[in-house]
């Protein structure tokens, strides 16, 4: 008899062109590609990973962030169990968008937990756009882990997906 290996539903929400579809194809296919297209509507992709002694499956749907995608976004957030709500460090408004992107998956699922990540670290001029301190004030509202990325380079994208598997098998004990 096998033993069924748990699935957990994990969101990527943000503006358009915050690296969400960069940080994804890093992390379950080890690549960037400088010329990534947009997102339409959702795409999606799985990642198997071992916590702790415990095998699991990340399903990473990762929702299209241009405006008009709005009015379907909502019912994608459905089942989820994590949202990894991307900005891009160096524009702050992508950050305070994602007040409406949380708004909007809880109000579909409020049991739903925020890791905040900042992406294009590799990017990042100093003294501008969003510090971490800026994040760590934002998160404190949503009681959400901060992370900062690259998925160009990949910095940091394998240890925040690590940290989010963790997360989600404690969460689950």
């Amino acid at each position: 008899m096998s033993v069924r290996m748990p699935v957990y539903k994990t969101v990527l929400v943000g503006e358009g062109g915050v690296g969400k579809t960069s940080i994804a194809v890093r992390y379950t296919e080890d690549r960037f590609d400088q010329k990534m297209k947009m997102t339409i509507g959702v795409n999606f992709a799985t990642k198997k990973v071992r916590v702790g002694g415990t095998d699991l499956t990340l399903l990473l749907w990762d929702l299209g962030g241009q405006p008009r995608f709005q009015d379907v976004i909502s019912d994608y957030f459905i089942g989820s169990k994590l949202a990894i709500a991307v900005y891009d460090v160096n524009r702050i408004f992508t950050l305070h968008r994602l007040r409406h992107w949380i708004d909007r998956l809880h109000t579909a699922v409020p049991s739903c937990d925020i890791f905040l990540v900042g992406n294009k670290i590799d990017e990042r001029i100093e003294g501008m756009g969003v510090t971490l301190e800026d994040a760590q004030e934002f998160g404190a509202e949503f009681d959400a882990q901060i992370f900062e990325v690259s998925a160009k380079t990949s910095e940091g994208v394998f240890e925040m997906f690590d940290a989010a598997g963790k997360h989600l098998a404690e969460k689950t004990q």
